[in-house]
């Protein structure tokens, strides 16, 4: 089984316009050579209702509106280009309607 590094570049933005904040750090790892983006602070009950994850250097990367389970479940993802920052930004909602926005950019060598 091939191994994979990956490095992650976790921190917090706050955009202004008609973007969203993202107030939470994301989690990405890697489960079964697989590169899964998603969080640990997900519970039962809780669901995926936005994501995007793109390269970095994309100007307007295409946003998902979806309804996934969140807990210990991974966002669909693609082939990622080795050498290549990414970033995956997803909102999470709690059963009473809360929303958390999480963004993380990682770098797949």
């Amino acid at each position: 089984m091939k191994s994979a590094y990956l490095m992650s570049i976790m921190f917090l933005c706050g955009c202004t316009g008609d973007k969203a904040t993202f107030d939470h750090t994301g989690d990405v790892t890697v489960i079964n050579g697989e590169l899964c983006a998603g969080t640990k602070d997900a519970e039962p009950g809780d669901v995926f209702t936005q994501y995007a994850i793109y390269p970095v250097h994309e100007t307007h990367p295409r946003r998902h509106y979806v309804i996934l389970p969140a807990w210990k479940q991974c966002l669909p993802n693609g082939n990622y280009r080795s050498g290549e920052t990414w970033a995956a930004e997803y909102i999470l909602m709690k059963p009473g309607g809360a929303l958390r926005r999480y963004l993380v950019e990682f770098i797949v060598p």
